[in-house]
């Protein structure tokens, strides 16, 4: 770990896959301090800008839950993500890089105070993320050259023989 994400991925697409993965399960999603160390440690030193970004959403997630635009999680609200399949393709290894490209479908949880459930969570949601293999980690990137390279999988479904045919897998839960 590295100031709350982690690090130390081995070399290899798998290694970019697993870091994707936890990276979409440990981001803190409302106290933008916390969420900027983290991007931090984990963005490419070509992205420095998805810092920027990644917490003005963080503050924009604060704002509409009616909280002040910087600070930190009210006390006894947890967030959970859980990834539940995934989806990988290599991207650059044709340029001697490791780059690759992951999307993922997973669900959001909030735990709150007195309450032993989430009554509206965010189920099936979907996203991706470039990762390269940057000095001895992989990193986070969005750099044009390979964003612009974006694929447009199948929507991901458990018990569809299509989306396992686009190479959807399901993302084992520890």
């Amino acid at each position: 770990m590295k100031d709350g994400a982690s690090v130390g991925f081995p070399r290899g697409w798998v290694g970019g896959l697993i870091a994707a993965v936890r990276h979409q399960q440990e981001l803190d999603l409302l106290d933008d301090s916390i969420a900027r160390r983290q991007m931090e440690a984990i963005v490419s030193r070509d992205s420095k800008e998805s810092v920027d970004k990644y917490v003005s959403k963080v503050r924009t997630a604060r704002e509409a839950a009616g909280l002040a635009p910087s600070g930190g999680t009210p006390a006894g609200i947890t967030f959970t993500t859980q990834v539940k399949a995934a989806r990988m393709r290599a991207v650059a290894s044709d340029s001697g890089e490791d780059v690759v490209e992951v999307w993922m479908a997973y669900d959001q949880y909030a735990s709150l105070p007195g309450k032993a459930t989430d009554d509206n969570p965010l189920k099936d949601q979907t996203t991706h993320v470039f990762y390269k293999w940057e000095g001895d980690d992989w990193k986070l990137t969005e750099e044009p050259k390979y964003v612009k390279k974006t694929s447009y999988p199948m929507p991901w479904d458990p018990d569809s023989k299509h989306a396992w045919a686009d190479d959807w897998r399901l993302v084992d839960v520890e």
